[in-house]
């Protein structure tokens, strides 16, 4: 990679999987372009503290050496046009005006800076691979899986805290996973209630062949959690965390005392749920395909509704 090129991956300021994703796309675009990644979210992201703090390295490791301020240099060019030197850490971009990072020039142009903060499908990134690379032909899901390995490096605390769940409550034993959308998801997915109630069907044929097992219910919903103890009892595990009612506002727009909480709980549960032996979730759901992702799952231990 060029020491003066650099590809500079924003936060969409949306859903943590859905900043995620984005990222992991642009770290593909980066490698395809010989540009050094660097990822800042500022304080417009959902999970932001401090606007003195890069909120994705308060959960993951560094994808460089290299860190925004290292970008802010008057010798440097920036594209798109409304970035430049002194601007890197604006809140909000469109501030800045309507420009936006095409595909088009992320591969071709020459500024020394460009700079993201508008998704790009890995799909559509990955139509630039050639053949003959290592990746040629893969499927999105296999694309994000490799970035997300790859790169995706958890800071120790939030590891910790996540080995410390899984040894208390989860090792040694047989576990299905099970990940439930409510809320605002049915704004995306009309027939999300229906989708629901297919999910015990699935549950109790896994508990007919593994009747040992616990489920590991992941939900935003709090609704949902009380109807699963309800219906399972004492097998159900879960973390604790903040949920919302079947009907309210998504958990990512919730007010949290402490917006690091409300990341590190998401992340949590995804990292969590890929130890578990058996997968259900929501194919419509970012936080579903990224738990598909982070593990090398068998067809016959993972099943995604739609």
């Amino acid at each position: 990679m060029s020491n003066d090129q650099f590809l500079l991956v924003q936060t969409l300021g949306a859903g943590f999987w859905w900043d995620m994703h984005h990222v992991l796309g642009q770290l593909l675009a980066a490698e395809l372009t010989q540009r050094i990644p660097v990822v800042y979210w500022g304080k417009n992201s959902l999970y932001s503290i401090s606007e003195e703090i890069n909120t994705f390295e308060q959960f993951f490791l560094p994808v460089s050496d290299c860190t925004v301020h290292d970008l802010m240099n008057g010798d440097f060019t920036y594209y798109p046009p409304k970035w430049n030197s002194k601007n890197l850490f604006c809140n909000n971009s469109k501030k800045l005006g309507e420009e936006y990072l095409d595909l088009y020039s992320i591969m071709n142009c020459s500024a020394n800076v460009l700079i993201n903060d508008f998704h790009v499908g890995i799909e559509e990134i990955a139509r630039w691979l050639k053949e003959g690379h290592p990746l040629y032909g893969c499927s999105p899901r296999d694309l994000y899986s490799h970035m997300l390995k790859k790169y995706i490096k958890l800071q120790p605390n939030v590891l910790d805290e996540i080995d410390s769940f899984y040894r208390v409550n989860m090792i040694k034993r047989s576990i299905l996973a099970v990940h439930i959308r409510s809320s605002d998801k049915i704004c995306e997915v009309p027939h999300l209630k229906e989708l629901n109630k297919r999910y015990p069907l699935e549950i109790d044929k896994y508990l007919k062949s593994n009747p040992s097992a616990r489920i590991f219910i992941m939900t935003d919903c709090s609704d949902i959690l009380s109807e699963y103890k309800k219906l399972y009892g004492d097998i159900v595990i879960h973390t604790d965390c903040k949920r919302v009612s079947e009907n309210d506002m998504g958990v990512h727009y919730q007010d949290y005392s402490d917006k690091k909480r409300k990341g590190s709980e998401v992340i949590k549960d995804t990292w969590l749920a890929a130890k578990c032996d058996y997968f259900i979730g929501n194919g419509h759901s970012n936080v579903s395909r990224a738990i598909s992702e982070l593990k090398d799952w068998q067809d016959n231990c993972i099943k995604l509704l739609y």
